[in-house]
């Protein structure tokens, strides 16, 4: 695959997330095309509140533009755009919306989430001349 063809496959999964972070996404998607052209997207979508971005392969760079665009989509409303909170529903549903988007929704006092970010490796990736393995 091409690296157009790559950033074209990345950017179309712009349309799993809310409206209101597509350029957000876009250009975290060019962001990450300038420095690794071949890293693919598995996965975008919204949950908790904010935007998550999955990638096939790690890459520490990438994933520190991701970080820095999941942060900046707890301040723009999902609808719109809008500067914007994570807020909750009494039910429990979150999500990050200004005041005119906010109908049944409250501020949250805190974020669902806490992010670690673990890398397990395959087996192919193991030293077998490493003693202590």
């Amino acid at each position: 695959m091409t690296e157009g063809e790559v950033l074209q496959k990345n950017l179309e999964w712009a349309v799993s997330l809310p409206e209101g972070w597509h350029s957000l996404y876009r250009q975290l998607i060019h962001d990450i095309s300038e420095i690794d052209a071949e890293a693919r997207v598995v996965q975008a979508k919204e949950k908790f509140g904010e935007m998550r971005v999955y990638l096939k392969a790690f890459n520490e760079r990438a994933f520190d533009l991701i970080d820095a665009a999941t942060t900046r989509s707890r301040t723009l409303c999902q609808r719109c755009a809008e500067p914007a909170v994570l807020s909750r529903t009494v039910d429990g549903f979150y999500a990050t919306v200004c005041p005119r988007h906010s109908d049944g929704f409250a501020p949250a006092n805190f974020s669902p989430m806490r992010h670690v970010r673990v890398l397990i490796p395959k087996s192919d990736d193991v030293d077998e001349s490493d003693p202590g393995r």
